[in-house]
């Protein structure tokens, strides 16, 4: 069990946790939080690479950047930016189904039954 799980227990006579609160529980630790943070950083990082070879170490011409820094930022900048594209779309797609799958949960029923 992780942690957060184990540090929260029903105090005696409380009600039992609803379904959702026992799903949001397990699926805190999914991992969207993470891969959007990644997704942000990386595309960060190659749209600073990309702004760095272009103002400051010299720009661009038809041949490629000026210097061997401008080239070593182009690099850097063509793996971060598909990356981190991927990443957060991946990120905002995972996000997008835990919204879908809390609107699924039984409210109305008052039951701790998980929905099929």
């Amino acid at each position: 069990m992780t942690p957060i799980i184990q540090s929260i227990r029903p105090v005696a006579g409380a009600a039992e946790p609803s379904w959702e609160h026992s799903w949001k529980l397990r699926n805190a630790e999914d991992g969207t939080n993470q891969l959007v943070r990644t997704g942000i950083w990386t595309l960060a990082v190659g749209i600073a690479a990309t702004a760095l070879a272009a103002l400051v170490f010299g720009g661009f011409t038809q041949q490629g950047p000026h210097s061997s820094a401008g080239w070593l930022c182009m690099m850097v900048a063509l793996m971060c930016l598909p990356f981190g594209i991927t990443v957060s779309a991946l990120g905002l797609a995972k996000s997008l189904r835990n919204r879908h799958l809390a609107r699924l949960t039984p409210r109305a029923t008052g039951t701790n039954v998980r929905p099929r």
